[in-house]
């Protein structure tokens, strides 16, 4: 039973890692859209001195963990075990407004690096859905959505 298990585990992230293939989305392209985005990121008036502060020298090593991350969101392959909204929730001067322009830069870099319109579309999807699903664990207050 566990061999089956496994068996099937292996088929689908296969078929996912070729579905990611087949819209042109592969390891050179997570590794050059991450490395362009946190490019612009680090430079960005707004956006880079949070980043800046929080991530200090180690850049080197994030870009690894943002490379594993969109690897694991894209090929389903286990490389990234972190927790974002922890992260994020520390981040001061942080605000629901900057996520339209992470959001904004993430899109720009998509069309820097020729991501297929397939790939684009792909990943503005997910990233729309990160977006929203950090500010809602960061930002979400119960009394502001009461209609009473």
């Amino acid at each position: 039973m566990s061999r089956e298990i496994s068996s099937q585990t292996s088929d689908a992230r296969k078929r996912i890692r070729a579905e990611a293939e087949a819209m042109g989305i592969d390891a050179e392209l997570i590794s050059n859209l991450v490395d362009q985005f946190y490019e612009k990121i680090r430079v960005h008036p707004e956006l880079g001195p949070i980043f800046n502060d929080a991530i200090g020298d180690e850049w080197d090593a994030h870009l690894v963990k943002l490379k594993q991350f969109w690897s694991s969101i894209a090929f389903h392959d286990g490389s990234y075990s972190g927790r974002p909204v922890p992260a994020h929730m520390k981040l001061p001067g942080l605000t629901p407004q900057l996520f339209g322009l992470w959001l904004a830069q993430f899109d720009q870099t998509l069309v820097q690096i020729s991501a297929s319109k397939e790939a684009h579309v792909w990943f503005m999807q997910r990233a729309r859905r990160i977006a929203e699903s950090l500010m809602l664990n960061i930002f979400y207050n119960p009394e502001m959505s009461d209609p009473r």
